[in-house]
C-alpha cells in the first residue's frame, strides 16, 4: 500500500514537471517572437542610421558659425526651416546689423531672398568644415558671400539668382557621405573647397575650385600624376579641377629664394605633432621637407639642432642660443599651424634683434600683428595683398561689406565664385562649364588679378612677399602691418 502510494506522488511530481516545462517553452517562444518583431518594426542597423542622419548640406537652416550669434539669426533659420521666407529675410537683415561681418548669415540672408520671390537659381556649393578649422572655414565663406552678393545685386546669372548651399562635415567619417551627397544632388552645378580626395571629383563630373593651396595638394603625388597626364594633347583624363592660386610649392620656391640671399645657414621650426594626429603631422611634415629642399637648391643648408612647435617641453632659448653659436644659424624659419602660432611668437622672441625672421603663409594672419612687438621685420610668401594691385576694388569693397579687413584666404574664396560665376554664363551645365575652364581662351579678373588655368586645372603666377612693419595710422589695428615687400 505505501509503494502505491509513493508511486501515484511520484507521478503527480513529473506530470507538474512536464507542465512547467512546458508553460516556461511556450513563454521563451513568445518572447522570442515578440523580439523579432519589435526588431523588424524598428531596424538599427548601421546603414539605416546612416539614413536617417541629417543631410551635410544646408541653405539655411543649420547656424554653423556659432561665434556672436544673435536672436535674430536663431529666429531667422527656424523660419527658413518653416519656409516663412519673408520673415527668414527680416530677421537675417536684422541680425547682419547687428553683426555685419558674419558670412554666413549673408549667404542665408541671399538664400532667403530668392526663395520669397521666387526666382530661378543656380546652385553652387561651398565645402566649410567648420568643426575642423573654423576660422578657415569663416574666411572661406566669406569670400563666397561676397562674390554671390555682388553678383545677385547685378541681377544674377543671365536671369538666375546664385544660391550658396554650405556643406558642413560634422567628423571625418562624413566626408566621404558629403562628397556623395554632392554629387547626387545634379542641382548643384560646382563646388568651392578643399578636398584630400579630390581625384574622385575628376570621376564623378563635378567642377571643384580650391580657393586655397596645401603642402600636401602639392606633394600629392596621384595628384601631380594626374595632372601629367591631363596636361597631355591625346589624354583620356577630364580635369574637373581648378586652383586660383599658384601651387604651394610655388609659395615655398619664391620663398626660398629670398630666405637663401639672407644666409646660408637656416634653422626650422616645424610643428609635427604625434601619430595620433596623422593629417596634422604628415602635412607639416611635407611642409618642412618643401622648405629644406627648395634652401638646398638655392645655397643654403637647413642646421640639424630641432626644433618641433607641438613639443610643449621645448626650451625656446636653449634652442636659439644653440643653433647660433653652435651651428651659426643665420636666419629662423618658422613653420606653425594655426593653432601654434602662439609658440612660433615665442621663438621669435628668443630671436629677436639676433637674427633674420621668416615664417610660412600661416603666419599671415592679424593674430600675428597683434605680436608685432616680437615679430617686426619678418618675411613671409603670401598669394594676395591689398597693395598689390591698388586699382582692383576688392579690398575696397570687401572693408564696406564687412566693415574689416580681409585676408588671402577670403580672397581666394572670392576669385574661386568669380570663376565659377564667369563659367556658367557661358554654359549651366556640369559638363559645359568644365569644358569653359579647360578652354586655353578663358580667363576672367578677380581678386588677385587676371586668372587663367593651365591644361590641367593648375594657375600659373608667383607668390608675393610681405615684412612686418611697424606703422603709424595702422587700419590692422594694431602698431604693425603687412607690407608688401620687393622681392626683387
Amino acid at each position: 500500500m505505501t509503494n502505491k502510494k509513493e508511486n501515484l506522488k511520484l507521478l503527480i511530481s513529473l506530470g507538474l514537471a512536464g507542465v512547467m516545462v512546458a508553460a516556461i517553452l511556450w513563454a521563451i517562444r513568445q518572447l522570442s517572437s515578440s523580439i523579432i518583431i519589435t526588431s523588424l518594426n524598428n531596424p538599427t542597423s548601421s546603414s539605416s542610421e546612416v539614413k536617417n542622419k541629417p543631410p551635410l548640406m544646408n541653405l539655411g537652416t543649420r547656424i554653423l558659425l556659432k561665434v556672436q550669434t544673435y536672436p535674430d539669426k536663431t529666429d531667422g533659420v527656424k523660419a527658413f526651416e518653416q519656409k516663412d521666407f519673408t520673415t527668414a529675410v527680416q530677421k537675417f537683415s536684422a541680425s547682419l546689423k547687428n553683426n555685419p561681418n558674419d558670412p554666413e548669415t549673408l549667404i542665408y540672408l541671399n538664400n532667403a531672398k530668392i526663395a520669397r520671390d521666387k526666382y530661378s537659381a543656380l546652385k553652387v556649393a561651398v565645402i566649410a568644415s567648420i568643426n575642423f578649422d573654423s576660422n578657415l572655414s569663416e574666411e572661406i565663406l566669406r569670400g563666397v558671400a561676397q562674390a554671390q552678393n555682388e553678383i545677385n545685386n547685378q541681377g544674377g546669372i543671365d536671369g538666375k539668382k546664385l544660391q550658396i548651399v554650405i556643406a558642413s562635415a560634422e567628423n571625418r567619417e562624413d566626408f566621404a557621405r558629403l562628397d556623395n551627397e554632392l554629387f547626387q544632388d545634379k542641382s548643384i552645378v560646382a563646388a568651392v573647397g578643399v578636398r584630400r580626395n579630390a581625384a574622385i571629383y575628376n570621376e564623378k563630373h563635378l567642377v571643384l575650385v580650391f580657393p586655397v593651396e596645401r603642402p600636401t595638394q602639392a606633394e600629392n603625388q596621384e595628384k601631380l600624376d594626374n595632372n601629367a597626364l591631363s596636361s597631355q594633347p591625346n589624354s583620356s583624363t577630364t580635369n574637373y579641377l581648378f586652383h586660383v592660386n599658384p601651387l604651394y610649392d610655388n609659395l615655398v620656391d619664391t620663398h626660398a629664394r629670398y630666405i637663401a640671399r639672407q644666409g646660408r645657414n637656416v634653422a626650422i621650426c616645424g610643428d609635427i605633432r604625434s601619430s595620433r594626429d596623422n593629417s596634422g603631422s604628415s602635412s607639416n611634415q611635407i611642409l618642412v621637407e618643401q622648405y629644406t629642399q627648395a634652401l638646398q637648391k638655392y645655397g643654403s643648408k637647413v642646421i640639424n639642432t630641432p626644433c618641433n612647435l607641438a613639443d610643449k617641453d621645448l626650451d625656446y632659448k636653449a634652442f636659439v642660443d644653440k643653433a647660433i653659436e653652435t651651428e651659426n644659424a643665420s636666419g629662423f624659419l618658422l613653420l606653425p599651424s594655426v593653432r601654434n602660432i602662439y609658440f612660433a611668437t615665442k621663438v621669435a622672441q628668443e630671436v629677436k634683434g639676433r637674427k633674420p625672421l621668416f615664417a610660412s603663409e600661416t603666419m599671415y594672419s592679424s593674430t600675428t600683428l597683434q605680436n608685432g612687438t616680437d615679430l617686426e621685420g619678418m618675411v613671409l610668401p603670401v598669394y594676395w595683398h591689398r597693395d598689390a594691385n591698388k586699382d582692383n576694388p576688392f579690398a575696397e569693397n570687401a572693408f564696406k561689406l564687412w566693415n574689416a579687413r580681409v585676408n588671402q584666404r577670403t580672397a581666394g574664396a572670392y576669385d574661386a565664385l568669380q570663376v565659377i560665376i564667369t563659367g556658367l554664363k557661358q554654359d549651366n551645365t556640369r559638363e559645359g562649364l568644365q569644358k569653359v575652364l579647360s578652354n586655353s581662351d578663358f580667363s576672367t579678373s578677380g581678386a588677385t588679378g587676371m586668372i587663367k588655368f593651365s591644361p590641367s586645372g593648375e594657375r600659373q603666377g608667383e607668390a608675393l612677399l610681405v615684412k612686418i612693419e611697424r606703422c603709424g595710422r595702422c587700419s590692422s589695428g594694431t602698431d604693425y602691418d603687412f607690407a608688401l615687400l620687393n622681392k626683387k
